[in-house]
């Protein structure tokens, strides 16, 4: 798989994260669109072509030519900007982050609608640790499989069970400034290159331009990557989404500026 880098820029990493969606969900998580609603100031924009960006909890926004500014982003349960598209398959957003607090984090939502169909948590840890946990709604009995890529070539592959925890060493800074980059995709047999899976399965991608980070596999093998995938193993009876409608970004931080944002539709 070879995925387009960025050159990093000051002070900054670019972080790619990709999800695709399969399974009916039983229980929207804390801080979705259908847990938490939308400002009662109905505080949104259409800065980017074909999706309405609006401001979740106590956030607010204010639309440039730099993008969108979010402000007010105190509570990682309320406080995000939630994107809204028609029938995408893929979505995009590129977003310069400062964290700012150890008590700060990251919490995507997939959703088809009001239903929450993939979820991923991102929290700073001690020693430049990262904390990422993947959720999937299709099969919440099975698993998922990580697969880790430095410069584009699969270096290690795990499956692991539902609801792990994954802890990345000797990354980036978590609480500086950085640039990322967010992707979703509901997953076709020739999407996110090449990499093994089921249409309609759930997958993240998590990736940092210019810089690396540890991680150990299930088997206890350490492997050196710039780029963390995982994707969900679909069990028998599961739903499949054909597309997807919305993403909800969640975050306490300091900072938060969407500098672009685009979707897919199915061709």
């Amino acid at each position: 798989m070879h995925l387009k880098m960025t050159s990093r820029l000051l002070a900054a990493a670019f972080l790619s994260l990709v999800a695709g969606c399969q399974g009916e969900p039983t229980q929207a998580p804390e801080g979705s669109q259908s847990a938490q609603q939308l400002s009662a100031k109905a505080d949104c924009v259409e800065r980017f072509e074909g999706i309405t960006t609006c401001a979740k909890g106590n956030a607010s926004l204010s639309a440039s030519d730099k993008g969108v500014q979010v402000n007010g982003l105190k509570s990682l349960k309320t406080d995000g900007v939630s994107s809204t598209f028609n029938d995408a398959i893929t979505w995009s957003q590129d977003a310069q982050v400062r964290i700012g607090s150890a008590t700060g984090g990251l919490a995507l939502a997939a959703r088809d609608g009001d239903q929450v169909v993939s979820t991923l948590r991102i929290t700073p840890g001690k020693d430049r640790q990262v904390s990422v946990a993947p959720g999937f709604t299709g099969s919440p009995s099975g698993s998922f499989r990580m697969n880790v890529y430095n410069n584009g070539t699969l270096v290690g592959t795990t499956a692991q069970p539902q609801a792990m925890i994954i802890i990345f060493y000797s990354w980036w800074d978590f609480l500086d400034w950085y640039y990322w980059h967010w992707d979703f995709f509901s997953y076709r047999t020739t999407a996110g290159g090449g990499s093994v899976g089921q249409d309609g399965a759930c997958g993240w991608r998590l990736h940092a331009a210019n810089t690396t980070f540890r991680v150990r596999l299930a088997d206890g093998k350490e492997v050196v990557g710039d780029t963390a995938e995982f994707i969900e193993e679909i069990g028998d009876g599961a739903y499949p989404y054909r597309h997807f409608s919305g993403i909800d970004v969640n975050a306490s931080a300091t900072d938060f500026l969407v500098t672009g944002e685009s979707f897919g539709q199915e061709k």
